[in-house]
């Protein structure tokens, strides 16, 4: 073992919510899931909806 310390980590500027598609149900239900998540303090739970919303099919082009 030579000692030396790996560089730490950089992390960038998190990403902004995704915008949910016009006129789409599934995406206004995931947004306000999101929103129920956010006032109970679930981050996690708020990722993972942005993930959904981002990889849903009617966001194809608008991520």
């Amino acid at each position: 073992m030579s000692g030396s310390l790996t560089p730490p980590v950089q992390l960038g500027e998190p990403r902004p919510d995704p915008k949910p598609a016009a006129a789409c149900d599934i995406c206004q239900a995931l947004v306000n899931e999101r929103q129920l998540a956010e006032a109970r303090g679930d981050k996690s739970k708020v990722v993972d909806l942005n993930i959904e919303l981002r990889n849903h099919s009617k966001h194809e082009g608008q991520r």
